[in-house]
């Protein structure tokens, strides 16, 4: 009988068999392992082809030993499936994100997130002309305290105050589609109240002005050893707060950067204030004045602005693995309602003759005294860059600086007029001065942040 089973296959030919498939298949393994690996900035760099592959089998390894089971670059197969985003830090080892695409439909839901800063900020400076002064000992009445006589020295004014760097707080509150990268934010800021004081009731006191009557520099003796005691005190500062709500529309986005428009509205609050007061007792008869008799003296001034308008921006993010570099531009159009007040009161009080109170201090007499508004155009840009550290999926920490213009702002600094015409409390005579014309300024306003953002 025929026996019809196939012989055998030969060791030596079945070994070599499984050694041809064994390297094949070590041969793609190690590829797989390759394509997973980081690539060098590099390699990243290089302009490729797209790679196709298929399976290649046992047979044809050993019909062609040199092939490692991918085909050589331009061979027309199946292309690689999508492989999904590029991980965060693909911005650090592939360069992937140099360019920017049109903003499509993601994945993810939306995310709330609440950003509170630190701020360290220096407003524009309240220029002062100059309100008190000193002379040495032994100066006669006539002299003490005048600008231009040997031996007058400014006390206060004269300068600029209200400029030293104080400490604010910015608290932003937002929520992120990222179907479509758009959202909303809003926030409100301060600037907080950083009061400059002055004190002094000893020396040779006095309060300088130019006398429109004589044409010539003239004081208002506050105290002099010959016959008056006196002292004076003055409070200048100034503050701002600042609230914005804004629609934000993604332009463009990439992996790793996106660039967003900002829409919405913003109001705005800056104040400012200057006082003087000053108190006197006559300690030797002076005319018709007897010992004893005090004068007392105030004025005030203070400058509110209210702005309310829409704003346009753009802010501009660059991501890598753990850091965000960001670019925030704002503007802010609308109309600002100013309000100067300037108040004056003088009071004397004679022993054993009761008290007389009169409208008007020194530099705020009857002829300036008074409620003056007025509403104009103004624009508020404001632009800022941040540097900021990822933690962790939820929290980040960062740092910046910022920068802030406000146009056609009323300031206590175009409020007081040296001029006077009469001293309190004879009445107005003359030029009229002190006088008033509503005048505006810019302000600026800068300084860096420090602080955390948290997303939920």
């Amino acid at each position: 009988m025929r026996n019809t089973a196939k012989s055998p296959m030969p060791a030596k030919s079945l070994m070599f068999s499984l050694t041809v498939m064994m390297l094949c298949s070590w041969g793609i393994a190690i590829e797989a392992v390759q394509a997973d690996a980081p690539m060098t900035r590099a390699q990243a760099m290089q302009t490729t082809e797209p790679m196709n592959w298929r399976p290649v089998s046992a047979a044809e390894c050993a019909a062609s030993p040199q092939q490692d089971g991918y085909l050589e670059f331009g061979e027309s197969y199946e292309a690689l499936p999508d492989l999904g985003p590029i991980p965060m830090d693909a911005c650090d080892q592939y360069g992937s994100c140099d360019g920017l695409a049109p903003c499509g439909p993601g994945l993810q839901p939306g995310e709330f997130w609440v950003r509170a800063e630190y701020l360290y900020w220096s407003l524009d400076a309240i220029d002062l002309p100059a309100l008190v002064t000193s002379s040495p000992a032994g100066t006669l009445p006539g002299s003490t305290g005048v600008l231009g006589q040997p031996g007058t020295s400014v006390l206060f004014g004269g300068s600029s105050y209200g400029d030293s760097y104080r400490s604010g707080a910015r608290v932003t509150i937002g929520w992120d589609d990222a179907a479509s990268g758009n959202g909303w934010q809003a926030s409100a800021m301060g600037i907080f109240d950083d009061d400059e004081s002055f004190f002094r009731s000893s020396g040779l006191l006095a309060r300088p002005v130019f006398d429109t009557g004589t044409s010539s520099e003239a004081s208002m003796i506050v105290a002099h050893p010959d016959y008056l005691d006196g002292s004076v005190s003055i409070s200048v500062g100034n503050k701002m707060q600042l609230y914005d709500i804004n629609r934000r529309l993604c332009l463009a986005a990439s992996q790793c950067q996106n660039v967003d428009f900002l829409v919405g509205y913003r109001h705005g609050q800056l104040d400012e204030m200057l006082q003087v007061s000053q108190s006197s007792v006559y300690t030797e008869p002076q005319g018709q004045i007897i010992p004893g008799t005090t004068v007392d003296l105030y004025d005030h001034f203070s400058a509110e602005n209210r702005f309310n308008g829409a704003q346009l921006g753009v802010q501009f993010q660059r991501h890598s693995a753990s850091t965000t570099l960001s670019w925030i531009a704002k503007i802010g159009l609308g109309v600002n309602q100013a309000e100067a007040t300037i108040a004056g009161r003088t009071v004397n009080t004679v022993p054993g003759g009761g008290s007389a109170t009169f409208d008007g201090g020194l530099l705020a007499q009857t002829s300036n005294i008074g409620v003056y508004e007025e509403s104009n155009f103004a624009v508020l840009p404001e632009v800022g860059v941040n540097l900021h550290t990822h933690m962790d999926e939820h929290l980040e920490v960062f740092i910046g600086y910022s920068l802030l213009y406000w146009s056609d702002a009323v300031r206590v600094s175009g409020q007081v007029n040296r001029n006077v015409s009469q001293f309190p409390p004879e009445p107005i005579t003359g030029s009229g001065d002190p006088s008033y014309q509503f005048q505006t300024d810019s302000l600026l306003a800068h300084g860096l942040n420090v602080g955390g953002a948290f997303t939920f």
